[in-house]
């Protein structure tokens, strides 16, 4: 029986631009546990969701993504001044910033998504 062996996937350039720009607005805390949401993002996703909930399309529950109210949030902080290629890798980081705590995993500055073997 053969050993089916995980390559993991490349590193993505815009990942490390993107953790700095987000460390460098205070949005992200780089502590000696990993990087950590703010209290700035956590307020601005709760704005960004205050004004998505206000739509009976985004108040469904089947539309209750978190990745609509980090898209809004991100959108609305950096209006103009990023490509959707920066602005799409901005959430994947902080969605995965944000659910390794609640999976108990720590997350890694610079990690790859989904490059996890664990």
């Amino acid at each position: 029986m053969s050993k089916i062996t995980r390559n993991p996937r490349p590193h993505r350039p815009l990942r490390d631009p993107a953790l700095r720009q987000l460390t460098k607005d205070q949005l992200i805390a780089v502590t000696s546990d990993g990087p950590r949401t703010t209290a700035r993002w956590q307020a601005a996703v709760m704005r960004a969701i205050g004004e998505l909930m206000r739509y009976s399309d985004t108040a469904r529950e089947e539309n209750q993504d978190l990745r609509i109210p980090f898209a809004k949030a991100l959108h609305d902080l950096y209006a103009g001044r990023k490509s959707d290629a920066e602005l799409t890798e901005m959430v994947l980081l902080m969605l995965e910033v944000e659910t390794a705590s609640l999976l108990g995993n720590e997350p890694r500055a610079g990690a790859v998504s989904g490059n996890d073997d664990r």
